[in-house]
């Protein structure tokens, strides 16, 4: 029924004496699941402003007193909403216990490896209350929704992207030259005391000659993992649109199981026998042998089969690695020393005493990656899978408990930090480790967390997603 729907109000903020596009007004119109009230304002420009954030923060103060509904939305004039934006940023919020607000990401900064917390505020939505105790501001360096982020983050409330809702410019982001996007689009935000934009740089790699060079996800699993392999990773990962490239290496597969992936459109199956071997030890020196054929401008990613559920396209993945293609990526897990006890009992029974007193100190000093996943571009993948393929049979890693090639991934990266750079911990977010609530499963089947929203690869190391009674399911007709 309509009377169920939540009331939201829009606070549309305008350039002096301009109203929104038509088609930005049909797109809010457009919104199911929702019943909307459009408000107009605009910020009065002062001659003592000193600069155009502190014109966009006293219109924000003024045009938030527009409306009664219990939650409000501030939408840029410029800005295109995807039919369920609203209604997926409002079920984000009440799911969340300690979000103050949260936001489209217009402009793709979330997935940027330099992302610093800043929200923009151009489709930004906020429960009444939350939006009643707050002052927009700006300092000589700082934005009002920088400002604003960093004021509710002070209360005790969060600010974030949400994944699952849509909106983006009118005009396409990366095709506008800094001095000519609108002021109140922000486009200069920077952090202070550097020069570095926030969010995506300059997108000349992405639409450059650099784009034909596809991307490639490594795959390695045994039979135990084939049915999650088909229903599971593979499902999830087309699912979400991505027709990239799927590279897998199968270990004891029966001769039906060989045929059939190698029936699969975008997948190619090199078939091995079982030696005994575990995957993630022996996926090494597969990869190696992989990457070293791939063209050398391709971005390349693996993550672990039996416990990976993709939720996003991963084009924004691909970006940022052929921004920087000599690096390897990884995620650094939720707990690091002394808080996780692997990294004692792994790195203390190595059995040569330099290897294994260099190993825990570089383990206690740096954040623990989890290797069931890493990315970069084809020869940087190559050279990790050379180097960790040589430390598992040598005196660095000899006698270490660890099952895998965990330790393989710390070494080689904190050995020299100019060989990887941390990302966003959405592509490989390690569900273990977390607080009881910060995980949950919506009723539509995804995955969210209350701190990031839905999660754009769940992976559910130490067999975490059993706790949310995730089993792999076959279609219908299998």
């Amino acid at each position: 029924m309509l009377l169920d729907r939540p009331n939201v109000d829009v606070l549309i903020l305008c350039r002096p004496n301009t109203r929104p596009a038509p088609e930005v007004i049909r797109s809010i119109d457009a919104q199911r699941g929702v019943s909307i009230q459009i408000h107009f304002g605009e910020g009065p420009r002062y001659a003592s402003d000193r600069n155009r954030w502190e014109t966009i923060a006293r219109g924000r103060n003024l045009l938030k007193q527009r409306g009664s509904a219990p939650w409000a939305m501030f939408v840029d004039d410029d800005v295109m909403l995807e039919p369920d934006c609203i209604a997926n940023l409002v079920i984000a919020l009440q799911n969340s216990r300690t979000l103050g607000a949260i936001a489209a990401d217009t402009v793709g900064e979330q997935m940027s490896p330099h992302w610093s917390g800043h929200v923009r505020m151009a489709a930004c939505l906020f429960p009444r209350e939350v939006l009643q105790q707050i002052q927009f501001r700006s300092t000589p360096d700082k934005c009002e929704c920088l400002c604003c982020c960093e004021d509710l983050r002070r209360s005790g409330l969060g600010i974030t992207f949400c994944a699952e809702a849509r909106a983006h410019h009118k005009v396409p982001h990366h095709k506008v030259p800094h001095h000519k996007v609108p002021d109140h689009n922000e486009p200069d935000h920077k952090e202070p005391g550097t020069s570095k934009t926030v969010g995506p740089e300059s997108s000349s790699l992405v639409h450059g000659e650099n784009q034909s060079y596809p991307p490639f996800v490594l795959a390695a699993f045994d039979r135990r993992d084939t049915d999650r392999f088909l229903h599971q990773f593979v499902h999830s990962l087309r699912t979400w649109g991505n027709q990239v490239q799927v590279l897998a290496v199968g270990y004891g597969l029966y001769p039906s199981e060989i045929r059939r992936l190698r029936s699969m459109p975008r997948v190619h199956l090199v078939a091995k026998p079982a030696d005994g071997v575990m995957v993630p030890v022996r996926r090494l020196a597969d990869f190696a042998e992989i990457t070293k054929s791939l063209p050398s401008n391709s971005p390349v990613a693996y993550w672990d089969v039996g416990d990976v559920i993709f939720q996003s396209q991963l084009e924004p993945l691909w970006t940022e690695i052929r921004r920087q293609p000599g690096l390897v990526r990884a995620v650094i897990e939720p707990k690091s020393y002394p808080h996780n006890g692997v990294i004692p009992a792994w790195s203390l029974s190595i059995r040569d005493p330099y290897h294994r007193a260099r190993a825990f100190g570089l383990l206690r000093r740096n954040g623990f990656l989890n290797s069931g996943f890493a990315a970069g571009g084809a020869p940087a993948m190559h050279a990790y899978f050379e180097s960790a393929k040589r430390m598992i049979v040598g005196p660095e890693l000899t006698g270490t408990t660890d099952w895998g090639d965990q330790m393989c991934l710390n070494l080689y990266c904190h050995s020299d930090p100019n060989r990887w750079q941390p990302i966003h911990q959405g592509w490989n977010y390690c569900a273990h480790d977390r607080a009881p609530d910060e995980v949950f499963v919506r009723p539509d089947g995804t995955i969210w967390s209350r701190r990031i929203g839905k999660i754009p690869v769940v992976h559910g190391n130490a067999r975490s997603l059993r706790q949310f009674s995730i089993l792999v399911r076959k279609p219908a007709n299998g």
